[in-house]
Order: C-alpha cells, then structure tokens, then sequence
C-alpha cells in the first residue's frame, strides 16, 4: 500500500513537468520581445518594433514567419486590404549534405538532387513563376549566402480611373507584381532560406526594414 501511494505521488509530481517539457519542446525557438531563437538550429534573430514574430511547431522547415503589422493597403482604385499582400518573412531551415551549390540549383533551377524540393516549395511562394531581377553575394553573419530579389507578376481588378461614376461597376484588369528576396546560405550541414515579400509599390520603404532585421542575424555558440 505504501509503494501504491508512492508511486502515485511520484506520477502526480512528473506528469506535469512532462507535460511542460513536451510543449515547450513542439516550438521551433522561443521569442522574448522582439528576438527570436531557434531551439534546433542554433541563430537568432531580432525583428523590429512594427513586425509580429511567429513561431512554428515542430517538425517544421519553417522556423518562423514575421509578418508587418502596420502594413499599407494597396493604392490601386478598387484593390482592398483583402487583395493586398501582407509584407511577410519567413525563413526555413533543413539539415542536408548538399552543397550551396547543389541546393540552389535544386531549388531554383533544375537540379534534381533536392528530395524534399515540394516541401520547400509550398512555403516559399514568391519563387513560382517569378522572374529575377538580380541575384548576388553577401554575407549573413560573417557566412557566404546568395541574395536574389524577385518579381513575380499577377493579375488582379480595379476600378476603371476613366470611368466618370465610381459607382457603375466598370472594372480593368491590372497587371503588377510582388517583389522581394530569397536568401540561401549554409553553415556546416545546416541550409537556411530567408525569403520576403510585398507588393510592388511597398518594396522599397519595407525592403530597407528587411535589411535591417536580416543584418541582426547571429549564430547562437
């Protein structure tokens, strides 16, 4: 009787604690204010004030996504805060013996060596059907990586400006597109892929807030 009611005390002063530990370790990193840390991969990263950070569960290439939180609408007559694209960051991160090389051409082109391409590809939507408008070299914490900035191009209505009553429905199909970055770098077996977005019009002004938070980016000892 004695063991019994041991060992239902011992269950009742563990199960919590597991309990704690399990939910803790479902997250890809912690966020304290506006640093986040991944659990797994071992970088932090700081946002700024106006971006609201996000973290993933396990397992999960995304590690987490910054989206911005005082986001302008599209001043397109007729487009509205439903078809404007929130200014968005995400950054991913896998385990892979391929060389930056190897992933790039994998992911970008068409290398074939990359086994969870799709994976890849369902979370970084800029790339499909995008055209590049530069792509090159820099370094992300003392760390080679290559920078291309994007546009990919959509259709979307508006208003007809030519119209004389703002009210009789015509509408216009207007051609713009989403611009930003995708960033792909590795450390030892570690691959990293950073990718922002916006709308076309926002990309200068927001870019310049993306610099900023890629530049804080630091390897954890």
């Amino acid at each position: 009787m004695k063991k019994l009611l041991i060992w239902s005390g011992l269950f009742f002063f563990v199960l919590p604690w597991f309990a704690t530990s399990y939910v803790q370790a479902e997250k890809t990193g912690k966020v304290d204010k506006n640093v986040y840390t991944d659990s797994k991969f071992g970088f932090k990263i700081t946002t700024l004030g106006n971006w609201k950070v996000k973290s993933e569960k396990e397992p999960s290439l995304a590690r987490l996504v910054m989206t911005q939180k005082n986001y302008k609408v599209s001043s397109i007559s007729g487009a509205s805060q439903y078809t404007t694209a929130i200014p968005t960051i995400i950054i991913l991160s896998d385990t892979t013996s391929l060389s930056l090389k190897q992933f790039e051409e994998s992911l970008l082109k068409e290398g074939k060596l990359l086994s969870n391409k799709e994976g890849f590809m369902v979370k970084l939507d800029l790339i499909l059907n995008s055209e590049s408008i530069e792509d090159n070299d820099v370094l992300i914490d003392s760390i080679p990586a290559r920078d291309y900035t994007l546009k990919q191009l959509y259709k979307k209505t508006g208003q007809d400006i030519r119209s004389k009553d703002p009210t009789d429905g015509n509408t216009v199909i207007i051609q713009d597109f989403l611009a930003g970055h995708v960033i792909l770098f590795k450390k030892d077996k570690n691959i990293y892929v950073v990718q922002f977005s916006c709308e076309r019009e926002f990309f200068y002004p927001t870019n310049s807030e993306f610099q900023k938070i890629i530049s804080s980016w630091k390897f954890v000892p």
